[in-house]
């Protein structure tokens, strides 16, 4: 069960589901960081932030998005 908190929410999230919005993608293809938005829902609240500046190597596919904010969560992971 994994619990997060965000600075800008004040509470702690405790394993929400979490959607991502693949049509949302930037790319910094020059920098080669990737950023998307997401929701963390639980039973009583939707959040939303945006997973900023993940960085790939070369290339990335769709199907590997998500992985890549799962190891971005982690830094918000308590």
């Amino acid at each position: 069960m994994a619990t997060y908190r965000f600075e800008q929410f004040k509470v702690e999230i405790v394993n929400p589901t979490i959607s991502v919005d693949l049509d949302t993608i930037q790319d910094k293809a020059i920098s080669k960081l990737l950023s998307v938005s997401l929701t963390l829902a639980t039973d009583s609240a939707t959040f939303g932030v945006t997973a900023l500046d993940m960085p790939y190597k070369d290339t990335w596919e769709d199907n590997e998005v998500e992985g890549m904010v799962f190891i971005w969560l982690k830094q918000f992971e308590i």
